[in-house]
């Protein structure tokens, strides 16, 4: 073995080696981007179609279908969702994991492109929209101003946006709430019946009007000139005196049949922050960027920017992300501080010698910096996760040193000299030590190829937790023996002891010889040892079947939010109103708020909709942040409960949610239920029945909180039913009422008007008192091909009908969602209340019921992580399998991993834990971690008797020597976790349950590893026993 020969022959050439080490890893350390998660991109496109004026029935037959029908063939595509609302349209794309989502875009960009021709003229090129962990704004900024609200629009695009643009770092900003201007022609119809004119004529005189031509170029000796005429409205008056037609010699304005007036368009969307109106710009930054450094450049950007504006506007900051990151990752580095720390008193407690725990210790740092170089050549972030395989692995990177210099000192207290020492004893133990960290990572390996939200949550943790373990062992092979070499003194140097070590090494030996009793009675009463310890494990089952299951751990960032809606047709300021409402609500029950805000009414691009939440005309939206865990007693999941309390007092919320824990987990992962049934069919009204009526059920059962269904109240709406033959006796056809219909009502654009802010668009429609009314409905007056004009009345019947206000479908089916979060309960139990309650209940013949959410995708994790679970242990067993040259010696130390989950369904009792994505990944690690000791144990055992003692000497030796490094190892393990476990900062609902994992498993394997493992070795070496 060459590394402990040169680490001791050439001593400055390895510090060498490790300072450069050292160096670099902080120079990585200093480059690399802090976030709070790592870059999470779920497989997930959605396309949105905006179709201004369309109700929800409208939006699905002439956009929503066909778009589907043609997007179903984009490859790769696992599931295909699509909502239809008034004026919008959501159809997400659900690809299998590992789909490359830039070839997708660009395959759905081209299908898009193709079907383009086939949706209606009014409806807006689709957008293509991506979900990632980048979506989540670093910064939020609210914009109000006093008389130069009606420019607001103009000012926020031409000088915020910008200037923030500009800064480093930021990768899109979303502006929600913009007050927008129109230029809005009023027509008189009465006036323009008597012109015989319509809207469609209006508009082609003002596109006329406002048309710039160029008319070629003139050549006046050497030089040449473009001749144009500039056109274009330079004032409000101009579009007034624009030319209409010709009227019995007269020319006609129109100013003599329309009003023109300068106003804001109607707000489909309304922002408040902190409780006022204002303009929320969202700053997202770029993938990858260093949310630290963006969320600096931007603030230098604004303040820069602000003496620049209006007097009258005024921009307040009012979330900073980037507090919540420096707080969290600021948490979990002192957590690994205080980890450690207990690791070094672990160490010198049992070596109990300065210099032996100082290179122990040396180990930590070059280990974990190792990490650092790496995360940066691959392009990886500080986060939690990353931060989180450093916590874990700092116990666990000074075992190999441990073993090593433990070896080291055994042989210098026989009188060899250190130097000779370091050598032979590193390359007495580096064979184990070897296979002992392989088979810690060979659990890793698996866990790589994990896809799904679990891969790219725990990818980062098992790769960097990898690589930690490869460094700790390149260290224990060469730094350690190099400064074993230097700093040990040989046995005839060494001064007196000090009282601490006689006494503690007193207390050492009398544990060793307490420990040596008891193996002798198990190896003299095999049978009775693993009996005892095969009723255990059977109790171990009996209690794990017990356990509760869950999916992710909610993280409790402190984001609280309320999504209410009142009634069906309910007014703007009505929905304004409840958010006032809403707003005092959260004000008094939660004063640990930070921030603010809210949205009411629709999103122009369905932002929020995108990402799982519900929107539209009769819906608001609360979201507020509060105070970091730490700096409060009361959790964001109970925080939730009072408001939810609060909100079902309210009379005119018909329906509501409340949610509380971590906005930016919610929406990567969709928003999706922990418990969905979806209900799917062709007979709507039976669907909508089965919904409401297991709804009832849930609420119940008295299990659950947020019970929803997806069953469409409807909206009214006036219908015009054409007569098609009084039409066609008239010279109209429907194509014709409609359109005529839709300019009349909702209006017609007829080019922009450029002041010296903005491109102001002009629309043309029927003055107010004109289409305010059933009866003004009926009035309106069609031209026919015969250039008359009649009224709606004389072709079609104008009647109230419940039409939908919002339609879901899924792979091209109508469905209907009944969701439910347990409360009280894990996700496993209420999962199985649910199932319990649809087989009890009778399914009308028709309609298909499957349960879904969070708990169908606990399933898909839970069945990879299975798969990683016998991966793992294959792995492990071919490690050791090659170690000991032997199939037997590792059947023996697998006996370890059973008796680890004693441990684990133990803690999970103490702790109150479920069995989650998390402890499951903890039960993984395990496989790991608890062989070590026994690798170590059978190693060395193996090596006695090759030396010519006895099974049973060789077991009782081994054990007796080895029960040092054992415990050692084995505490600086645990105790490394234990300020994981006690942490409550964000995150911890992750690390916490992983930690207690680990501690609960390696806990008792430890004791069984000392015991059974050396009783089972003497069974199955019988016939040796018998020879001997």
């Amino acid at each position: 073995m060459i590394l402990p020969t040169t680490g001791v022959n050439r001593p400055v050439f390895t510090s060498m080696i490790f300072a450069g080490i050292l160096l670099f890893g902080v120079i990585a350390w200093n480059l690399l981007p802090r976030d709070m998660l790592p870059e999470i991109e779920i497989p997930t496109l959605t396309v949105v179609t905006i179709y201004p004026g369309a109700s929800a029935a409208d939006v699905e037959s002439q956009v929503t279908r066909p778009l589907e029908e043609v997007l179903a063939g984009v490859n790769n595509l696992r599931e295909i969702f699509s909502q239809s609302k008034e004026n919008v349209s959501f159809i997400t794309l659900q690809f299998d994991w590992n789909t490359s989502l830039d070839n997708a875009s660009g395959s759905v960009r081209d299908f898009l492109e193709f079907s383009r021709r086939n949706l209606p003229s009014e409806a807006s090129a689709p957008m293509i929209m991506r979900i990632s962990s980048d979506m989540f704004p670093v910064l939020i900024y609210g914009v109000s101003a006093g008389k130069s609200k009606e420019n607001l629009g103009a000012i926020i695009d031409d000088q915020v946006a910008n200037a923030l643009k500009r800064a480093p770092g930021v990768g899109a900003l979303v502006i929600m709430g913009k007050p927008k201007m129109e230029i809005a022609v009023h027509v008189d119809p009465v006036t323009l019946n008597a012109y015989n004119l319509s809207i469609s004529q209006i508009s082609m005189a003002l596109q006329s009007g406002n048309m710039s031509i160029p008319a070629g170029n003139l050549v006046a000796g050497d030089d040449e000139l473009s001749v144009t005429v500039p056109a274009g409205f330079a004032s409000i008056e101009d579009i007034e005196n624009t030319v209409v037609s010709a009227w019995q010699g007269s020319v006609l304005k129109i100013k003599d049949i329309a009003v023109v007036e300068r106003q804001l368009q109607e707000a489909r969307e309304t922002v408040r922050m902190s409780g006022e109106p204002a303009v929320g710009i969202f700053v997202q930054k770029q993938a990858g960027a260093n949310i630290l450094e963006v969320v600096e450049a931007v603030r230098v950007e604004m303040e820069l920017l602000k003496p620049l504006l209006p007097d009258d506007v005024v921009v307040t900051e009012l979330m900073d992300n980037s507090e919540m990151v420096t707080a969290t990752l600021d948490n979990l580095f002192t957590t690994i501080l205080f980890a450690g720390l207990f690791v070094v008193i672990v160490v010198f407690f049992f070596l109990r010698r300065f210099r032996s725990s100082l290179i122990v210790v040396l180990t930590i740092p070059f280990s974990l910096i190792v990490a650092f170089i790496f995360m940066y050549i691959w392009g990886f972030t500080i986060n939690i996760f990353s931060l989180m395989s450093l916590a874990v692995a700092i116990g666990m990177v000074i075992d190999n040193a441990i073993v090593v210099l433990e070896n080291i000192s055994r042989h210098i207290e026989k009188g060899v000299p250190p130097r000779q020492a370091a050598v032979f004893g590193t390359r007495e133990m580096g064979p184990a030590i070897i296979a002992a960290t392989l088979t810690t990572i060979a659990v890793f390996i698996p866990l790589v190829f994990l896809d799904g939200v679990v891969g790219i949550m725990f990818r980062q943790l098992a790769i960097i937790t990898a690589i930690t373990l490869l460094a700790s062992l390149f260290a224990a092979l060469m730094l350690t023996p190099m400064l074993a070499s230097r700093l040990l003194k040989p046995e005839t140097e060494k001064r007196k002891n000090s009282r601490f070590w006689d006494v503690s090494e007193k207390a050492f030996q009398k544990l060793e010889n307490h420990y040596a009793g008891l193996l002798h009675f198990s190896l003299s009463h095999r049978i009775g040892v693993v009996t005892v310890a095969l009723v255990i494990f059977a109790t171990t089952l009996f209690l794990a079947a017990r356990v509760g299951t869950d999916y992710i751990p909610e993280f409790d960032a402190g984001d609280l939010s309320v999504v209410a809606e009142t009634r069906v047709g309910a007014s703007t300021e009505e929905t304004l109103r409840l958010t006032r409402k809403i707003e005092d609500i959260f004000r008094e029950e939660v004063p640990e708020i930070r921030n603010l805000y809210s949205l009411t009414g629709q999103s122009d691009q369905g932002l929020l909709s995108s990402v799982g939440f519900r929107e539209g005309k009769n819906v608001t939206t609360v979201f507020a942040r509060t105070v970091m865990p730490e700096l409060r007693s009361r959790t964001s999941a109970e925080m939730a409960e009072r408001l939810r309390e609060r909100m079902s007092e309210i009379p005119e919320i018909e329906n509501f949610s409340v949610s509380g824990g971590s906005l930016i987990s919610a929406a990567v992962l969709g928003n999706v239920k922990p418990l969905q049934v979806k209900i799917s069919g062709t007979d709507l009204t039976l669907m909508n029945a089965f919904a409401r009526s297991l709804t009832d059920s849930l609420q119940q059962l008295h299990a659950f909180v947020n019970v929803e269904n997806t069953v469409d109240r409807g909206k009214p709406e006036l219908q015009l039913l054409v007569d098609k033959d009084r039409a066609a006796a008239l010279g109209l056809n429907q194509a014709m009422v409609s359109l005529q219909m839709r300019q009349s009502i909702y209006g017609q654009e007829a080019g922009e008007f450029e002041d010296e802010l903005d491109n102001i668009p002009i629309n043309i429609r029927y003055a107010l008192e004109y289409r305010n009314s059933r009866h003004a409905i009926e009035r309106i007056l069609l031209r026919t091909l015969m250039e008359t004009q009649v009224p709606v009345n004389q072709v079609a019947r104008v009647q109230y009908e419940n039409a939908p206000l919002e339609i879901q479908r899924e792979n091209q089916q109508r469905v209907v969602y009944v969701s439910a979060e347990p409360y009280g309960i894990s996700l496993g139990e209420g999962a199985q209340l649910v199932e319990s309650l649809l087989v009890r209940t009778e399914t009308p013949e028709g309609i298909r019921v499957e349960l879904g959410g969070q708990v169908k995708e606990q399933k898909e994790s839970f069945g990879n992580l299975n798969a990683m679970f016998v991966i793992g242990l294959l792995l492990v067993f071919m490690v050791m399998a090659s170690q000991f040259e032997s199939l037997k010696h590792p059947f023996v130390i697998l006996f370890t991993i059973p008796f680890s989950l004693t441990g684990v369904v133990l803690a999970f009792a103490v702790a109150g834990l479920s069995l989650s994505v998390v402890t499951f990944l903890g039960v993984i690690m395990l496989l790991g971690i608890v062989v070590n000791n026994g690798i170590v144990l059978v190693d060395y055992t193996n090596l006695l008797r090759e030396r010519g003692l006895s099974v049973s000497d060789a077991l009782g030796e081994a054990g007796r020597t080895r029960l040092r490094p054992v415990l050692m190892t084995s505490f600086t393990t645990m105790l490394g976790m234990v300020p994981m476990v006690f942490s409550r900062g964000i995150g911890s609902e992750i690390w916490s349950p992983l930690a207690i994992t680990i501690i609960g498993g390696l806990f008792i394997s430890t004791f069984i590893t000392l015991l059974l493992v050396p009783v089972v070795y003497l069974l199955m070496n019988r016939e040796k026993i018998n020879n001997h």
